[in-house]
């Protein structure tokens, strides 16, 4: 638990550090991406320097789960600075749309960029306590969030968020083969009363995206004051750091992540690595 604590002051030091930037503002992301472009990805104009991280919420929302109903209602765990949002707004224009953030300098971004969006909500939380109400979400979408949060903290709330038929859509990367991260998030979804559907590794998708935005992470390392900068080449998993070294060999991969409520139908298997 100390272990825990510890870990989330530091993603919300680098969170506020990162949104201070005017690199990071601009793109309206702090994540990581996805690449080449899938074949449905849209093009929004306001993502147009953020086309990689555009496709992995496209990933995420779309051509992960599949032919879904179109939701009604979609929470961004995670939100950052309403990149996403903006995207899943684009996807589906009717639905309503809720962001939630540690970050305030994130959220105060994410109201500019999304201000001409009636339908949308932003919320300041702590992290796996959203405080909103229950059973109200038909798509809940969490961007590496899981990281900081942890599998099973994360689930209970998404459990008590999601409504009868919801999904929930999740990618990550953990230093775990693909039968570990299948086992972790199994054993994450029986504890909470949700059920595991699948779990894909997109782990070369991410490696591109990374290669495909070294420009930009090095121009964004460049304005991180020096006594931090290690730190960050680390989170960009930028040439010669530990991360990137991780991710060449094997050790560090990505994963995309499906879990819904047990009265949902679904055709696919009920549990499968990809």
């Amino acid at each position: 638990m100390l272990k825990r604590w510890f870990g989330s002051l530091r993603v919300r030091f680098a969170y506020a550090l990162a949104y201070g930037l005017k690199e990071v503002r601009e793109r309206g992301f702090f994540t990581g991406g996805f690449w080449p472009p899938l074949p449905q990805l849209l093009e929004v104009p306001a993502l147009a320097k953020a086309r990689s991280q555009a496709n992995l919420y496209e990933l995420a929302l779309r051509a992960h789960p599949g032919p879904r109903p179109a939701p009604r209602s979609i929470l961004d765990i995670g939100c950052g600075a309403g990149g996403g949002l903006l995207y899943a707004h684009a996807a589906f224009p009717q639905a309503r749309l809720v962001g939630v953030d540690v970050c305030a300098p994130a959220l105060k971004d994410a109201w500019k960029r999304l201000g001409k969006v009636q339908q949308v909500e932003l919320r300041q939380v702590p992290g796996d306590r959203t405080r909103l109400p229950p059973h109200s979400f038909d798509l809940i979408v969490s961007i590496g969030s899981v990281n900081a949060i942890g599998p099973t903290e994360l689930l209970r709330e998404c459990a008590r968020l999601l409504a009868p038929g919801g999904l929930v859509s999740i990618t990550a990367a953990f230093a775990l083969a693909p039968e570990q991260a299948l086992a972790l998030f199994a054993a994450a979804a029986d504890e909470t009363g949700l059920v595991l559907r699948q779990v894909s590794e997109i782990t070369e998708g991410t490696r591109a995206a990374l290669e495909h935005d070294r420009p930009w992470l090095e121009a964004v390392v460049r304005r991180v004051p020096a006594v931090f900068r290690r730190g960050a080449r680390e989170m960009a998993a930028l040439p010669g750091t530990l991360a990137a070294r991780a991710m060449a060999e094997g050790r560090l991969r990505s994963y995309a992540v499906l879990v819904d409520h047990p009265s949902a139908a679904w055709e696919a298997p009920r549990l499968r690595a990809a």
